[in-house]
């Protein structure tokens, strides 16, 4: 696995991951994480998330809507 970058400002919005990354403050409306990546998040996704092949999403918060799993891996915590 390659180094994980990570975000500590606040991210909102639509947010597309497309390297391993780390949000400390995440409020987004969907999150997208592309094939094979790795995402750490902490705060809320409150529409949608979408996992592409391969990803994985660890979750530290909430979410209020659905998740599109093309063959990734989610937890939450």
């Amino acid at each position: 696995m390659s180094e994980i970058k990570i975000i500590r400002k606040e991210v909102k919005g639509i947010v597309k991951i497309s390297s391993n990354s780390q949000y400390n403050n995440i409020q987004a409306q969907e999150v997208h994480i592309a094939e094979g990546i790795t995402a750490r998040l902490y705060g809320t996704v409150h529409s949608a998330v979408y996992l592409k092949k391969g990803s994985a999403l660890y979750l530290h918060g909430s979410l209020k809507g659905e998740i599109i799993n093309e063959g990734g891996m989610i937890s939450i915590f």
